[in-house]
């Protein structure tokens, strides 16, 4: 019995590292979206992003459930794989105690704002509705 759980532990262990997270079951229709700014407002920094879901619940990191997870926003990157783990860097931001308001220093000029759904464990959620991206134009 300990050596199959040893191997149910290891095989868990490479699936992790590797990448091969299986996203969370997500409801159809579920989506999350940018309440402000909208694609291609003019705006001062700091630029306050307020952040909406439908049929999801937007909830702090941590347990992983179906219909449920919380925000990131990427700043001037592409959205990430659904089934990858979200990086944590500068233009990777985590929103894991469940926010939906953010402030953002932006300097002037043209942004792109990427808003994404990820489970308990910062693995990107797959369907259509689980990320939307603007830009933005910082005065």
């Amino acid at each position: 019995m300990i050596r199959f759980n040893r191997i149910i532990v290891a095989t868990l262990t490479i699936l992790f590292v590797v990448g091969l997270e299986v996203p969370s079951s997500i409801a159809e229709g579920s989506r999350v979206f940018f309440t402000a700014p909208t694609d291609k407002m003019v705006v001062n920094s700091p630029v306050k992003v307020m952040m909406g879901a439908e049929n999801f619940i937007v909830e702090p990191a941590g347990a992983v459930k179906e219909g449920a997870g919380h925000l990131h926003i990427m700043v001037d990157t592409d959205c990430i794989e659904a089934g990858k783990v979200v990086p944590k860097d500068d233009t990777h931001l985590h929103y894991g105690k469940g926010q939906i308001e953010a402030q953002l220093q932006l300097a002037a000029g043209s942004h792109t704002l990427c808003l994404q759904a990820a489970d308990g464990a910062h693995v990107a959620l797959s369907g259509a509705g689980m990320t939307e991206k603007i830009t933005i134009v910082v005065k």
